[in-house]
């Protein structure tokens, strides 16, 4: 990064020195690199515990485990500038060199191409074989095995091999994102040669030492590794694609937002993630920087606990979307760094908009609570936790009080502090209403539906079940991108602006912050930064 001469400010003195001091050196290797243009530094609020695809941290595992995975497909590279995300007749082979489906769909046969791991050791099915079993035996929250059954995978006999180069993933009810789903860093690819000279028979998959190791065939691997503070990248010298432009990359932990600012504007670090949106205003006319946004459909939501009165009556949940003003949240509490949410498909989908888009109309609010017996309205309790929407979460909150209150909704605010209680309370169905936000692991409107609102869904807390919605739900699932795919996403869109089953209020917008010099960044579908693609100045 530049000199190694470092201007401090006080109000970031710790952060700033111990990034200056990972990318300045402080042994002949961090030296040689250093000023070169060939390492790249991110200030990141927290870095993984674990560097195991299994044990899924949210956003620093989505920001960090693409770069080193290797997966059988890709999204395709978009073009700069792209404003939609990619749909699953985008996917092109990664690890594999091509693939075949059968004529019912149920089997799809995959032929490697030619790679080599880290550790020089050759891809083979039994390399997939083996992570595949993992993944279904996973010890762990088993994301990859719920992404099979999505996919409608036969997890009972996923893989069949067929030789070094060859096999086929058998799928019992093939859709449309049955080969999506390999692209997520879920479905990585492991060395099973050098991973099982690290197992043991309490530890058959070798989940301690790949949780601070790599053995993969991706772009990069770990140089080294302290969980929870730092974790060093180095270039794969074997990746197919060829050897990256950026050799290193450094991502420590910057857990003050005001430090990672402090960072970004004096040029210290070459990427800062997870900014406030004030920081981001703040940002905006900081000509050594550039922000940058990330695609990924996340919608802050309300959502009510249909099994508590009043919210099983669809009436009081309309009446709340009609009370709230979602321009005014964008504009305060997001400094405009978002969108006000319109129906329940986030723009970058790209999706056929409602027919009867989100209003603010308080005058219906009113009428809605009279006509479901609430003429005075009632009171309720909104919970939220910054660490699952954000540091805004409590400013949004307060403006929602202010909103509802005009029609009679008298709100207490909860505060959550601990995320892991905050979790608790909404599985064990402890909270009347709070805030959340979607994290879509496949940018797919069927996945979506699937996890969020089709009855039984993973993260369906608000106990929703509708067999309209879970029927065009599958059906959407079933049917490949095209025009009847559009015309029912239309369809669940409109239906759930009717039924509500929960309030959206901003479709969410993803920034990082770029220092000038850094170039090649494009917005892949799956939410991060392909450090593969970057060049330094």
């Amino acid at each position: 990064m530049g000199t190694c001469s470092v201007r401090v400010r006080a109000v970031a003195v710790l952060a700033v020195a111990s990034l200056a001091s990972a990318a300045c050196g402080g042994n002949d290797a961090q030296r040689s690199d250093a000023g070169n243009g060939q390492t790249l530094t991110i200030a990141a609020p927290g870095v993984l515990s674990s560097l195991d695809s299994e044990r899924y941290q949210g956003f620093i595992s989505i920001d960090l485990l693409p770069n080193t995975a290797g997966t059988l497909v890709r999204f395709k590279k978009p073009e700069a500038g792209a404003t939609t995300l990619q749909t699953p007749d985008q996917i092109e082979p990664e690890l594999a060199e091509s693939w075949k489906l059968s004529e019912d769909g149920k089997q799809m046969s995959f032929t490697l191409r030619e790679a080599k791991s880290q550790f020089g050791n050759t891809l083979t099915a039994e390399d997939v074989k083996w992570s595949v079993d993992r993944m279904v035996k996973s010890t762990g929250v088993p994301i990859a095995k719920i992404l099979m059954g999505v996919g409608g995978w036969d997890i009972a006999n996923p893989i069949t091999v067929t030789d070094d180069r060859t096999f086929t993933i058998n799928v019992a009810k093939p859709n449309a994102v049955s080969v999506t789903i390999l692209s997520t860093f879920f479905m990585t690819i492991y060395d099973s040669v050098e991973a099982k000279k690290h197992a043991t028979a309490d530890d058959p998959f070798a989940y301690k030492w790949l949780g601070e190791n790599t053995a993969t065939f991706g772009a990069y691997q770990v140089r080294s590794f302290d969980p929870g503070k730092e974790v060093r990248l180095t270039a794969n010298q074997n990746y197919f694609r060829g050897v990256p432009k950026v050799k290193d990359v450094v991502v420590r932990a910057v857990a003050d937002t005001s430090n990672r600012l402090q960072l970004a504007q004096s040029g210290q670090v070459d990427v800062a993630t997870a900014m406030t949106f004030d920081q981001l205003s703040s940002l905006k006319n900081n000509g050594d920087v550039r922000l940058e946004r990330v695609l990924y459909p996340n919608i802050d939501v309300l959502v009510p606990n249909l099994k508590a009165k009043p919210f099983d009556d669809k009436r009081v949940r309309q009446a709340l979307s009609y009370a709230i003003d979602r321009q005014a949240i964008v504009d305060s509490a997001y400094q405009g760094f978002s969108v006000a949410s319109t129906d329940f498909m986030h723009d970058d989908f790209g999706a056929p908009a409602a027919g009867q888009p989100l209003t603010t109309d308080v005058d219906r609010a009113k009428q809605l609570l009279t006509e479901a017996g609430l003429p005075n309205g009632f009171p309720m309790e909104l919970a939220y936790n910054a660490a699952n929407v954000g540091a805004h979460s409590e400013q949004v909150a307060v403006l929602l009080r202010s909103q509802l209150a005009k029609v009679g909704i008298e709100v207490k605010l909860n505060n959550v502090a601990s995320g892991a209680d905050f979790d608790t309370a909404k599985r064990e169905g402890k909270l009347q209403t709070w805030l959340a936000t979607s994290t879509p692991l496949i940018p797919d409107p069927a996945y979506y539906l699937q996890v969020f609102y089709s009855t039984g869904g993973l993260t369906n807390l608000q106990n929703y079940s509708s067999p309209t919605l879970d029927g065009l739900s599958r059906k959407i699932l079933e049917t490949q991108p095209g025009a009847e795919r559009e015309a029912l996403v239309k369809q669940v869109n409109d239906f759930m602006v009717g039924d509500m089953p929960a309030v959206p209020l901003v479709d969410a917008q993803k920034y990082y912050v770029f220092k000038k010099s850094v170039t090649g960044f494009v917005s892949y579908s799956q939410g991060h930064v392909n450090y593969y693609d970057i060049s330094i100045g």
